[in-house]
């Protein structure tokens, strides 16, 4: 980039002309379609009349979308100004001649560019078919003596694989991130560490020594800092938590706010902190509705000592083992498949954006859905052994997670305004899944 400046300072020496601004736009290609600060500030210098003359490496470093340069031609003769490269000399573009050529410049250029894009594309995934990782290496591994085979980071692994085991025990992304910086832990990119850094570092395939080919993940050539299977564990947990309890501090969910429903009327049950005689209570936010509200201490007493009893079950260890779904995969293959066909269709302008966008989102959720269940909710054997103390140890989202995998719906049932928040185990009805109840 410094070489490039001295020539076009040379060029404007050999002119006789006076630098008055230097417009630098470095890592950032013309072609790539990204916002160029400095390209902007030199169109808002052409329209304001500041400079008159515009000096550049080579044309393609100014254009590589016929689209910028019909916008520069008309603005160069709305203001007059001229364009001098060092590759081409003096970009003249007064006659119709010249624009055609400065025309059929720009369109090889953007073939070039897109020939070029295709090759690395294509060298990129022949890389990744073979084992090796293309693109920044995610937080807690390093470059190795072997490029394309990064290693575990001694320094900063140990972080990592915590973090990783903090999301399947459930503590919030934002937690995650808040004692992160806290500790003053820097991220590679970026100041602080936030949320949605967390969660794009988790969700790095690397991590578990896996890679993304062609929409499905493959074992990579270089070992992971956790396995394949810890890193899907993790990625389960969190597709099957709700959006709002990712984020949301573990100390603030209850055990049963969001999961227990009114029998009668079907809305969701959140937990407050009202000061009512009867303590914090689960209520119903749907005025008009439904106003159902219970005690929460005691449900959640009585809640645990239910779960608690199953799992002291002889057949406890049978019942929750998860059973494997050998469609599963077959079921993922199509709805990719059927993915990349309307997204083929939508780039080859066959299908409108409006019509294709609902049928894309849709398969997405259905591939998450998929990959959730690939991974199911794993209960730890020492929870059939010492399932109460296991029970207290457990953090909230684990216990809501198994209370997810024991029952198809948790419900109360009204007792009356007079009776107000007060429990009675005969408010409560369980609807197990599956051979839970058996």
């Amino acid at each position: 980039m410094e070489r490039q400046e001295q020539d076009c300072r040379a060029v404007a020496l050999q002119g006789g002309l006076q630098v008055s601004h230097c417009l630098v736009d470095n890592d950032i290609s013309a072609y790539s379609g990204r916002r160029r600060p400095g390209y902007l500030r030199l169109l808002e210098l052409l329209r304001t009349h500041q400079v008159d003359t515009v000096i550049a490496w080579a044309p393609e470093r100014l254009h590589r979308s016929p689209r910028e340069l019909e916008d520069f031609i008309e603005l160069l003769e709305r203001t007059g100004a001229s364009v001098r490269t060092v590759k081409s000399g003096v970009w003249d573009l007064s006659t119709p001649h010249h624009r055609l050529l400065a025309r059929m410049l720009g369109a090889v250029s953007r073939a070039e560019s897109e020939n070029i894009s295709s090759r690395v594309q294509r060298a990129h995934q022949q890389a990744k078919s073979a084992g090796f990782w293309r693109g920044p290496i995610p937080y807690g591994m390093r470059a190795s003596t072997n490029p394309g085979l990064p290693e575990r980071d001694p320094q900063t692994a140990p972080l990592v694989e915590e973090m990783l085991n903090r999301v399947q025990r459930g503590d919030a992304l934002t937690r995650i991130a808040a004692d992160l910086n806290k500790a003053g832990y820097v991220p590679r990119r970026g100041r602080v560490w936030t949320h949605t850094g967390v969660l794009r570092l988790v969700s790095s395939p690397a991590l578990g020594g896996l890679l993304q080919v062609d929409g499905e993940l493959q074992p990579a050539a270089f070992k992971g800092l956790v396995s394949a299977e810890g890193w899907r564990a993790a990625q389960a947990t969190l597709a099957r938590r709700p959006k709002g309890e990712v984020r949301r501090p573990r100390e603030q969910l209850t055990l049963l706010g969001g999961i227990l429903v009114c029998a009668q009327h079907g809305v969701s049950l959140v937990g407050g902190s009202g000061d009512r005689k009867d303590g914090r209570t689960y209520s119903a936010q749907s005025p008009g509705l439904c106003c159902v509200s219970v005690a929460r201490g005691a449900l959640d007493k009585l809640m645990s000592e239910i779960v608690i009893a199953r799992l002291s079950a002889a057949d406890a260890a049978v019942v929750f083992q998860p059973a494997v779904d050998l469609t599963l995969d077959d079921q993922l293959r199509d709805l990719r498949r059927r993915r990349d066909e309307l997204a083929d269709l939508l780039t080859d302008g066959l299908l409108p954006a409006a019509s294709a966008r609902p049928r894309l989102q849709a398969l997405a959720d259905a591939i998450q859905e998929l990959e959730s269940k690939r991974s199911p909710v794993m209960i730890e054997a020492a929870a059939f052994d010492r399932p109460h103390e296991t029970w207290l140890r457990w953090s909230q989202p684990q216990r809501r997670e198994v209370l997810r995998l024991m029952f198809d719906q948790i419900a109360v049932q009204h007792v009356g305004a007079r009776n107000g928040p007060s429990f009675r185990p005969e408010r409560l009805q369980l609807t197990w899944s599956g051979t839970a109840g058996n």
